[in-house]
């Protein structure tokens, strides 16, 4: 990562804490709450102003913001070195509880607000994927099996598909060797279920997956244990001219691979900034046959607002699956679970690793909304201290007509610090063993 990576990381954190954050303050401005401070970033003060009553402060750590509402704890006597009065109504424990309830939620709500806009940029400025077919492949198992461009994907394996976020996390639940029962809603209103039996077929390939990098080249990204027949000679990071002299990026060289049948070819590549040549004999392997399931891109308002809408909601069902996946052990908690470290590391990468600008925006808005639906969903469950605790604890008591003891709320609240704070040193710990 380099530092403008970092930075950029810690600044898009900084402003998806910041949102959350006047979330809960212009709703606590608009109900009449009495607030102390709106703090940016964290720590000790570096600038502070005052304005009809409210303090605003630029701290030292950047990273999140915070907002003091004067009486969030009934037992508060003194703020700021000044006694409170406790019959003042503009206190928080003295507003009306579905006003306090207004307040806490309207953290999340910003959150997911903020990722609904997002999504209509990035929708608008790079296209969204709507679950309309697009021409499937020739010899692909939809095409087989009837799948015509313009069809509309109503389910996969049962589950409702609304966005190419829906697709993700279905399809990857799906084992390979599974048959995928795709329902589709032909353009003249027809209903159909397509049967797509997975099936192999036989490729001779170089053993090798290639990608952009940073300095937009084609390069090597990962080569097989089986390449050259168990005898990789490509290396990561080597970027292939010429096959048999016919440019790389040329149609008739990837068929001359297809061909070869397991013949030694004659590549040309340049490796360490010197241009090298190998002979690599090509391996045989079983590929599975494309299911030929492709969205259509789409520019239309409607599909971009429909979209906008739908996308985060699939982020939400996507992240619920993955706590019952953690639960159930199905993925390991070092693999499911990104704290601020993991965060900052994920941004740093897109900055230091895009090819160009447009994708680099693109990636970043991307994880922006993604970002920000989970802090909105995860301040929403019922875990003291985060949001959701207190919306309980405020349906609780509405329900009993009274408060909750103080004491109670106390411990309840210390215990559940303790429990985020031991998770939080997990996250940290795995995000840290991630880069190093």
């Amino acid at each position: 990562m380099t530092i403008v990576g970092i930075l950029v990381g810690l600044v898009i954190i900084g402003l998806m804490m910041l949102v959350h954050e006047a979330g809960h303050f212009f709703a606590g401005k608009a109900l009449k709450f009495k607030i102390i401070e709106f703090s940016i970033f964290m720590g000790p003060r570096i600038f502070s102003t005052e304005k009809n009553g409210i303090k605003y402060s630029f701290k030292l750590l950047p990273i999140g913001a915070s907002v003091q509402f004067a009486g969030e704890y009934q037992d508060d006597e003194i703020i700021d070195s000044e006694p409170i009065d406790p019959a003042d109504p503009g206190l928080f424990f003295n507003r009306p509880r579905w006003m306090r309830a207004i307040v806490v939620a309207m953290g999340p709500a910003a959150n997911f607000l903020t990722a609904f806009l997002a999504s209509i940029v990035l929708f608008s400025a790079f296209g969204v994927m709507i679950p309309v077919a697009d021409e499937p492949p020739k010899n692909s198992l939809a095409a087989e099996q009837g799948l015509s461009a313009g069809d509309k994907i109503i389910r996969i394996n049962g589950q409702r598909i609304r966005t190419g976020a829906d697709y993700s996390v279905v399809k990857s639940l799906i084992n390979p060797q599974e048959t995928i029962f795709l329902e589709i809603k032909k353009p003249d209103g027809q209903q159909e279920t397509l049967e797509l039996e997975p099936r192999t077929q036989d490729n001779y390939r170089l053993g090798i997956i290639q990608g952009i990098t940073g300095e937009n080249e084609n390069v090597v990204l990962h080569v097989e244990p089986d390449s050259n027949q168990g005898n990789p000679v490509i290396e990561i990071g080597d970027k292939l001219l010429f096959v048999n002299d016919i440019p790389f990026s040329d149609s008739a060289a990837t068929d001359l691979i297809s061909r070869s049948k397991g013949d030694v070819v004659h590549l040309t590549l340049m490796r360490d900034g010197k241009e090298i040549k190998l002979d690599v004999r090509t391996t045989l392997y079983h590929d599975p046959v494309d299911d030929g399931i492709y969205f259509t891109e789409s520019r239309a308002v409607g599909d971009i607002l429909y979209q906008a809408v739908q996308y985060p909601w699939s982020i939400v069902k996507s992240t619920i699956q993955g706590i019952i996946m953690l639960i159930n052990g199905s993925m390991k908690f070092s693999e499911g679970v990104t704290g601020p470290v993991g965060i900052v590391k994920m941004f740093g990468d897109v900055v230091q690793e895009s090819p160009n600008i447009s994708l680099m925006i693109q990636q970043l808005l991307f994880y922006f909304i993604l970002i920000s639906v989970a802090i909105g969903f995860t301040n929403l469950l019922p875990i003291p201290p985060l949001d959701g605790h207190h919306l309980l604890i405020l349906a609780i008591e509405g329900i009993r007509g009274k408060d909750l003891p103080e004491k109670f709320k106390h411990i309840v609240t210390a215990i559940g610090m303790i429990l985020i704070l031991i998770l939080a040193g997990f996250v940290i710990y795995f995000d840290l063993r991630k880069i190093f």
